[in-house]
């Protein structure tokens, strides 16, 4: 039995565990047995008076054999347990090794550099390789123990942590840093021990280097040549959740970054100034993102929604929410004032419901800064808890702690007494936000008069406090117009004067005129009318019957609306139009008047107003170049194709299968297109496994379809199902759909390939490969090279290649390049028996 006890004075290992360590190499051997390990010498047993039990014995490799004197033969060893044993008491490591010769010295090299030449085993265990690592390490051999870190194999998290070791050893943190990260990449394959071990490394290198793949100054120097590949890979949203739900209690960050820095991706690519994850994750600030690229860029790194603070700047709303673009909430505040108390609480509900968020002004000082410190406030450097009961931070305590880390924060004294005012208030009302108020239970509408008016109504009458939810259904009508049946008047976006003369100047021509405003009174609706008189002849309208207080609370909740932004002004509007509100009567002149008391009869009236989204068919795709494929009925690129400046120019692989798009029905049941009707498993044979795999997938085509709760029908996922052979034998499917468009019915735009990349990513429905991507059109014979390439999903050619030109994160052009020989003959596909294509078989 081995163990550890006393031994020549000393405290030492022997037992079966050394012998065996030392047996490949008892033919140097010139000691008789027992063999042992000096774990203390004499003279530290002395100053040790009562050494503790060893608890654990552990492994011992053998590194091979040294003789460094004719006369003396050792075997230096790792015994891992033995140094932290010998750490745990405060003695330095030690250089274990088994005397193998009568003869010894204790003033000599036992560590591994003793070796002779060719005497280390090789290959080497993998369990030795990061022992030896961290005993390099631990002796202060930083390279020796990043050589040998690298020896692990490449998928190994025990390579990536010894790494990341050795950056903090050498105090080159973003080494370290991205090291730790790239060890948590594949978190299910990592013990939980080592995960919370890399964590614990993680937040000690983020008080001195950014979180994720992102620069400070000259770190780019840290990372090896040969590791930066692997280093500056992309974190996965699981890693960075893990990160933001794991941020140690008290954490406070110190890294200082001036406002002038800008952090810089791998590829060189600079974000705005001053950008910082002030807490990891979740909340992040910076100053204003520049164009569409900068959005693109912080998507990249984990944003997911952007708020904007910047009254005297408001962003283009094409740079959001296109593909992987974050979204964004445009938050008016006049440059160096505070957020109103209404913003401020809307900001913390943005960042508890939609993180990880962004924030910016100008600079990402003073109102980016207020905003941050009232957030610290709250919470700290935490993420928000549902457990919350108190303010984290005193406001001049968070103030101070964000100029720490973001020198210049919070500009003036207006900005300051506003983060003070916060905490007073979070002390008064014991809650993080607003408490909510709820919304009523599903009704449905309620109609007075003549319910056949509905569906004729040449004129419809909004009527309802602000917050009722009238501009919510006006814009829902619109987005929903599918044959352009309606006009909308909007108040709040007119003004009165602009809606009087409109609404006097309107002429039917068969469209349906919507007046959004509150029309509180009886006088002012008679004048509305009076007006439209001319034309209308079935005017009804719409009463939105909800309580005052709750329809201040959702006005405090419209971030940037045109008349009210959140504040006091909401309370005293709402307060004026409920002392002068009268409900609609019939007498006075409405045909039928609609009662709207929920969201779920909102809903309801404005699909009847605009019916079922009709199909909205795959345009067809031109030939860019006609080889003979194209038919008589085919349409053919005329004339010479340009590209704008700034376009992308995606070509992809054409694959030959069905027509197929999948959208969502308005009660969000899975519906599919074939071209210009709706398909099921039994509307032909090549369909015939639809259901099942749109049952399979059915979580996935949720997440990719599902995005707009307000809207279900909004995207359309298009691509090509694979089930029979039309004119190419398929024989490596990897599933029998493959996707490649996704439209979007409410800005009328196609998705650039970006976008549906991340829009699919991790769902597991498949896109069309990409053959190329460049600035420019290719000429024709380039075109004619490329439709020579091997298809991903047979052995044999593509049947063609398709063109999108993209730009602003959509498609603004696409075409198609068929090969001579796609379809052999005039007989099509459909009149001989079916051939099934192949799948991949699944491992």
């Amino acid at each position: 039995m081995s163990y550890v006890g006393r031994y020549r004075g000393c405290l030492a290992l022997t037992g079966p565990i050394v012998d065996e360590a030392a047996s490949p190499f008892l033919s140097h051997s010139q000691s008789p047995p027992p063999l042992h390990i000096t774990l203390l010498t004499k003279a530290e047993l002395r100053e040790v008076l009562d050494p503790p039990a060893a608890k654990t014995i552990g492994p011992v490799y053998a590194l091979g054999v040294s003789r460094p004197r004719p006369d003396i033969v050792f075997v230096p060893v790792l015994w891992p347990e033995g140094q932290r044993y010998r750490l745990r008491l405060g003695l330095p490591p030690a250089q274990f090794h088994i005397t193998l010769s009568a003869a010894d010295a204790h003033d000599i090299d036992k560590s591994v550099d003793s070796i002779l030449e060719g005497m280390c085993p090789s290959p080497a265990p993998d369990a030795l390789l990061y022992e030896l690592s961290h005993d390099f390490l631990l002796r202060g051999n930083t390279t020796r123990a990043l050589q040998t870190a690298c020896r692990l194999p490449h998928d190994s998290p025990r390579r990536w942590i010894r790494i990341g070791d050795v950056g903090v050893a050498e105090s080159k943190y973003k080494l370290a840093m991205l090291a730790y990260g790239r060890a948590l990449h594949d978190l299910q394959s990592v013990p939980e021990r080592a995960v919370q071990y890399c964590l614990k490394r993680m937040f000690r290198c983020a008080q001195h280097t950014e979180w994720d793949v992102l620069y400070l100054d000259d770190e780019r120097g840290q990372i090896p040549d040969d590791l930066a590949e692997d280093l500056e890979q992309q974190w996965p949203d699981a890693l960075r959740d893990l990160i933001a739900r794991s941020i140690p209690d008290g954490f406070l960050p110190t890294l200082s970054v001036e406002s002038r820095v800008h952090v810089t991706l791998p590829d060189g690519y600079k974000l705005p100034r001053f950008f910082r994850w002030v807490v990891p994750f979740h909340l992040a600030a910076m100053s204003t993102p520049r164009n569409r690229d900068d959005c693109l860029r912080l998507a990249q790194i984990g944003v997911r929604h952007i708020v904007t603070l910047t009254e005297e700047e408001p962003l283009p709303t094409e740079w959001f929410g296109i593909g992987p673009a974050p979204t964004q909430t445009f938050l008016p505040v006049p440059n160096y004032m505070p957020p109103s108390p209404e913003q401020i609480d809307l900001f913390l509900a943005i960042v508890s419901e939609r993180a990880p968020v962004l924030v910016h002004c100008g600079g990402g000082k003073g109102r980016a800064g207020t905003a941050l410190a009232c957030f610290m406030v709250a919470f700290g450097f935490q993420r928000p808890s549902p457990d919350w009961d108190h303010p984290v931070l005193p406001a001049r305590q968070a103030i101070a702690r964000l100029r720490a880390i973001r020198p210049g924060s919070i500009e003036t004294t207006q900005q300051e007494a506003a983060v003070i005012a916060f905490e007073s208030r979070l002390w008064k009302r014991r809650s993080a936000l607003p408490v909510p108020i709820s919304e009523p239970a599903p009704t449905t509408p309620i109609v007075t008069g003549d319910g056949s008016a509905i569906d004729q109504a040449d004129l419809v009458v909004l009527v309802g406090l602000p917050g009722s939810g009238k501009s919510w259904f006006r814009q829902q009508v619109m987005l929903r117009d599918w044959n352009g049946d309606w006009e909308a008047l909007s108040g709040d976006e007119m003004g009165r004067a602009a809606c009087e003369q409109l609404i006097g100047r309107h002429r039917a021509r068969g469209r349906r005129l919507i007046l959004d405003r509150c029309n509180a009174g009886r006088d002012d609706r008679a004048q509305f009318l009076r007006l439209a008189d001319t034309w209308a002849t079935t005017p009804i309208a719409i009463l939105f019957d909800y309580p005052a207080d709750l329809c201040v609370w959702r006005a405090q909740r419209r971030p940037d609306h045109p008349t009210l932004p959140p504040g006091n002004r909401v309370r005293t509007a709402v307060a004026q139009h409920a002392k002068l509100f009268v409900e609609p009567a019939l007498d006075e002149g409405f045909k039928a008047i609609v009662r709207v008391g929920s969201f779920d009869a909102s809903r309801s009236l404005t699909r009847r107003f605009t019916g079922p989204a009709p199909i909205f068919k795959f345009p067809r795709t031109p030939h860019l170049l006609n080889l003979g494929a194209a038919t008589s009925d085919d349409v053919v690129v005329q004339s010479s194709v340009t590209t704008a400046p700034g376009s992308t120019v995606v070509i992809t692989e054409k694959v030959d299968g069905a027509n197929l798009g999948f959208s969502l029905s308005p009660d969000g049941n899975v519906v599919v297109q074939n071209r210009s009707h709706y398909v099921t498993s039994a509307s032909h044979a090549q369909f015939k496994k639809l259901g099942a795999f749109v049952h399979a997938n059915r979580e996935a085509l949720h997440e990719v379809l599902g995005r707009d709760p307000s809207f279900p029908e909004r995207f359309i996922l298009f691509g090509e199902w694979m089930a029979a052979q039309h004119s190419i034998q398929y024989t490596a499917l990897p599933q029998l759909f493959i996707a490649f468009d996704l439209y979007d019915r409410m800005t009328k735009a196609w998705m650039d390939r970006a976008g549906l990349e991340a829009t699919l990513a991790g769902t597991g429905i498949t896109l069309v490969p990409v053959l190329a991507t460049r600035s420019d059109l290719p000429s024709e014979a380039e075109l004619k090279s490329i439709i020579q390439t091997k298809s991903a999903f047979t052995d044999g050619r593509v049947e063609g290649v398709y063109i999108k030109v993209e730009k602003g994160g959509a498609v603004q052009y696409r075409a198609k390049v068929v090969r001579p020989d796609f379809i052999s003959g005039n007989e099509h596909w459909t009149k001989g028996a079916i051939v099934y294509n192949s799948l991949v078989p699944q491992q």
